[in-house]
């Protein structure tokens, strides 16, 4: 189904994927519990993108295939806790790659990447989800994350309310 594929650091060049995946994803509400936000511009967009990382706010991978450089998806790191050892995860697919596996190797090599890179020093991941996004919920459970709380109605979808579910591994829990 796919050459040899790998998780890189997010570059510049990387971002205008980004970009289109934000403007043509029809239901963006669906897939993340910030605020959404479609970016009016590709500056706008990039240079968020790019003072997040600079200032080590956010550290974002995209999924390459082999002899392309073309993104495939993207998984970031944020919310940084170094006195407590953790931080949050949160990922992307578009919707030309969901169902085919992508998913899972994206996870599982950013967790190798993320619970061996000693400069981030992690114990923890975390990731939230809404209730109803059973991808991502399917996803995390095949990982081993362990589902650690709920709060109720947090996300708001349209007219419906759907509960906020908290998962997290710790390292030790990690099979590399």
């Amino acid at each position: 189904m796919f050459n040899s594929i790998e998780l890189y650091l997010l570059k510049e060049e990387h971002i205008k994927r980004l970009f289109d995946w934000n403007r043509s994803e029809k239901h963006l509400e669906y897939y993340t519990c910030r605020p959404v936000k479609q970016y009016k511009s590709f500056d706008e967009y990039r240079d968020k993108i790019l003072k997040s990382t600079e200032q080590g706010k956010k550290i974002t991978y995209v999924l390459i295939e082999e002899n392309s450089n073309e993104p495939l998806g993207k998984i970031s790191l944020f919310d940084f806790n170094t006195r407590n050892r953790s931080a949050e995860i949160g990922y992307y697919l578009p919707e030309v790659n969901r169902k085919r596996g992508l998913g899972s190797i994206m996870l599982d090599k950013f967790l190798n990447k993320a619970f061996s890179e000693k400069s981030l020093n992690l114990n923890k991941i975390y990731a939230t989800t809404a209730s109803n996004n059973y991808a991502s919920i399917k996803l995390l459970e095949k990982y081993d994350f362990n589902l650690d709380g709920r709060i109720r109605e947090r996300y708001f979808i349209k007219e419906d309310k759907y509960d906020q579910l908290i998962y997290s591994i710790l390292k030790r829990e990690w099979k590399e």
